[in-house]
């Protein structure tokens, strides 16, 4: 009931979403990645300006390091007091609103994400998986995977249901449950979480703050990084949980952290190559046949390519002395990297002169392969 309620409300509730630079008129114009700005509760377009003036979005689109990729900033209806709409409900919007703007036209997705941007990032890619296919990582600033006890105090004022989803998770079957579906989805299974931290306290009366009369860490270091990638070490940010999303300069730790994250996750392009394997030494008396109905040839695939076998073509080369030769048939491929192949040719009949000449032949194997390889920005 839940999700189908979220599908009535965003038919009826607008996402603003924009586009830095023109909207591509075309498909060839769109570049392989982007990468996706979600704002976090009560958040809006300046939550990723500093107070020097600085605009995230505007400093990735500007560096060379990221022209592979476009760049959007999201914004979602998320009043500062009394909203309506529930994370659910919010995420269905948000996918909309993505689809409209081309987002998932591109080949590669990834989001860098504050607050309850993450939750709602997640929730919206399992329920949507043909789409989160597309998406390489989520870079996560403060999101509270576990809950913040702000929110439960928040909650005695506010009746907004985002409140209610963010409340700490040992009472809050929401986030217990989204972390329970993201852990056993395979549609998500590739996605990369990393994780930020905000290592300071936020002021009383500014941003999540409002709600209390005393500085406080608005998530905890455990809520910001539980479920996160076991490889990459959560990076603390030495700011609170409005400014960890406001770096200063491109050598702010926000940006440098993303930055590390997109040079180790790069741009793949697309490749297909032939690459061949040769049987040799197949020989055959006179007036005998040579066959198998299993030939076993292998080829070598990297994995950290994504290599794969596309289709697999044999024929006979090096022949010599053998005859009644039909093709040799590709019988079935392994995805390991294995062609079974079935042939069979016969040896030519005894000469007066040559008396029975040994046949030879070998069996060349073309297989044609898919790879991902890295784009140089």
């Amino acid at each position: 009931m839940q999700r189908a309620a979220a599908v009535l409300w965003a038919l009826t509730v607008s996402l603003v979403f924009a586009y830095l630079g023109s909207c591509p008129a075309k498909a060839d114009d769109l570049k392989p990645r982007v990468i996706v700005f979600v704002h976090g509760i009560h958040g809006n377009r300046d939550t990723w300006r500093a107070p020097n003036g600085v605009y995230w979005p505007e400093l990735i689109q500007s560096d060379p390091h990221f022209q592979k990729s476009d760049v959007v900033v999201a914004e979602y209806p998320t009043p500062s007091m009394y909203g309506k709409l529930s994370t659910v409900q919010i995420s269905e919007t948000l996918w909309q609103s993505l689809n409209r703007q081309r987002v998932w036209e591109h080949k590669e997705v990834v989001f860098i994400a504050h607050s309850l941007g993450g939750i709602l990032t997640e929730e919206m890619l399992l329920s949507h998986p043909a789409d989160a296919a597309r998406v390489r990582f989520i870079v996560s600033y403060s999101t509270p995977h576990q809950g913040s006890f702000v929110a439960n105090l928040a909650k005695i004022y506010d009746s907004d249901p985002l409140l209610t989803d963010l409340r700490e998770s040992n009472d809050n079957s929401f986030l217990m449950d989204l972390e329970q579906k993201w852990r056993s989805t395979q549609s998500v299974d590739g996605i990369h979480r990393y994780c930020a931290f905000e290592a300071l306290d936020t002021a009383a009366g500014a941003g999540a703050g409002k709600y209390l009369r005393a500085h406080t860490r608005v998530v905890s270091y455990y809520s910001a990084t539980y479920g996160c990638d076991v490889n990459t070490a959560p990076q603390k940010i030495t700011a609170d949980h409005i400014d960890i999303v406001r770096p200063l300069s491109r050598t702010a730790d926000a940006y440098t952290f993303f930055a590390r994250v997109y040079r180790n996750n790069p741009v793949m392009d697309a490749v297909e190559a032939i690459r061949d394997n040769k049987v040799s030494g197949l020989t055959v008396d006179c007036n005998r046949t040579n066959s198998a109905n299993d030939l076993q040839v292998p080829i070598v695939l990297d994995t950290t390519l994504q290599e794969r076998i596309l289709s697999v073509q044999a024929e006979y080369v090096d022949t010599d002395k053998i005859r009644e030769i039909s093709s040799p048939a590709v019988t079935k491929i392994d995805p390991g990297g294995i062609a079974h192949i079935s042939y069979a040719f016969k040896g030519q009949g005894r000469g007066l002169l040559l008396g029975c000449p040994v046949g030879r032949a070998s069996i060349l194997v073309h297989f044609k392969i898919h790879s991902e390889v890295p784009v140089d920005e």
